[in-house]
């Protein structure tokens, strides 16, 4: 959330390996929308479009544009749905005795793969707008929620908790925090002119300083049930031992936002 997502991506979505003439042009129609949106609102911003707008810009129908994107908002998040799915695929997916922390470290680390070699404005694009609208700051905010819904399920799961208990809730929203302040770090200082390189490399020591502590805590939480074996929750309610407190890197950021979760 990008995201760890999770999470901050281009509109353009990957050609899929075998899909039948049918989706591909569903999928193409899909990217032609989303790239008109994203020019028209790059350039005068997201609350001054509109969807008649982006439909002449496309060569599309309003209708056609609410068949693929049922809210405006979607336009920027609509794929944010499919990494979540990823993650949730990962987390289900986990090699044998590994910590449910490894495919948040591993989705951050793919992000910052991005951040060190992608066009700058590939990855700050989608949160200026953010950070421009009220509408979509809101709808991001609840986009949050969502992922949290979707998480806490898996990683109960995954380590043999009941659904409702709040622990998994917890190591949910923990986890897609750790990735989602080293978006919101790489964002800042991108803006602010710093060396993509040298973002990169010290938002990856910083990342696993984090998370490396947050596998202190959580070593054998759901490790038990990694690559679909059982779950079995363990006397210490799944393995959570109590660490020292993970050190603040950032500080309180004022409406800082974009990730596409």
């Amino acid at each position: 959330m990008e995201a760890t997502t999770l999470i901050s991506e281009g509109p353009d979505e990957p050609a899929v390996i075998g899909e039948g003439l049918r989706e591909r042009k569903k999928r193409q129609t899909r990217e032609l929308i989303a790239a008109a949106a994203m020019g028209l609102f790059v350039g005068r911003g997201f609350d001054e479009v509109t969807i008649a707008e982006i439909a002449r810009a496309a060569d599309v129908s309003e209708k056609t544009i609410s068949n693929y994107f049922p809210a405006k908002e979607d336009l920027v998040f609509g794929r944010g749905g499919d990494r979540r799915a990823a993650l949730v695929e990962a987390i289900r997916d986990r090699a044998p005795g590994e910590s449910i922390v490894g495919p948040f470290r591993r989705a951050t680390g793919d992000f910052l793969d991005r951040v060190e070699h992608d066009p700058v404005e590939s990855i700050v694009a989608i949160p200026r707008l953010v950070a421009r609208s009220v509408a979509l700051h809101n709808h991001l905010s609840l986009a949050w929620e969502e992922e949290a819904a979707v998480l806490a399920p898996a990683i109960a799961a995954a380590a043999g908790e009941d659904a409702d208990e709040l622990l998994p809730a917890v190591v949910a929203r923990t986890l897609a925090w750790t990735h989602r302040l080293a978006f919101r770090a790489a964002f800042r200082r991108l803006l602010d002119g710093e060396d993509q390189t040298a973002v990169a490399a010290d938002l990856r020591r910083q990342a696993d300083r984090a998370y490396d502590r947050l596998e202190v805590g959580l070593a054998d939480f759901g490790r038990a049930g990694a690559a679909g074996g059982p779950g079995g929750r363990s006397a210490d309610r799944g393995g959570l031992r109590l660490a020292e407190p993970v050190p603040a890197e950032h500080g309180p950021v004022d409406r800082q936002a974009g990730e596409d979760s």
